[in-house]
């Protein structure tokens, strides 16, 4: 079941983003689109740094994000004017990407040292350019409703 809070919170900016039709026109769409790939990339990167407990519940980590994805891009079609394309095979892929530098990144960071840093930064670099590619991905427009109450999707 979806965290009530978080919808409140949802409810909250949805009604503060509504309020003036400029934050959702123009380069706003920019900021949307980051801050949408920031929250998912960030979720997923997290969640598959706690495989036990995902295991503990006999929950597939990545099935569970995705649909978490879907129903949070079905409330945020409510608000914003697009949505991330989670269709596109590459969007996938890209936060796999991203899990896997993030291994690396701690890592390198475990080693210590002089090479610890480098590959610190090297990695942190690497992630820099992999949200980069995400971030060119197209999005789906998204024609905002009326209202700017939302409403449950599950």
């Amino acid at each position: 079941e979806w965290c009530n809070d978080e919808f409140s919170h949802g409810e909250a900016c949805s009604l503060i983003i509504r309020s003036d039709k400029r934050l959702t026109e123009g380069r706003n769409k920019l900021w949307i689109k980051f801050f949408l790939l920031a929250v998912f990339a960030t979720m997923y990167v997290r969640d598959h740094m706690r495989p036990a407990f995902h295991e503990a519940l006999d929950v597939d980590i990545e099935d569970y994000d995705m649909q978490v994805f879907r129903l949070t891009s079905e409330i945020s079609q409510q608000c914003f004017p697009l949505v991330l394309d989670l269709d596109n095979p590459a969007m996938l892929e890209g936060f796999r990407r991203m899990e896997r530098i993030n291994r690396n990144m701690q890592a390198a960071s475990a080693r210590g040292g002089v090479t610890g840093m480098i590959g610190k930064a090297w990695w942190g670099l690497a992630a820099g350019v992999n949200f980069l590619r995400l971030y060119m991905l197209p999005t789906k427009k998204n024609d905002l409703p009326e209202t700017s109450r939302l409403q449950p999707v599950w």
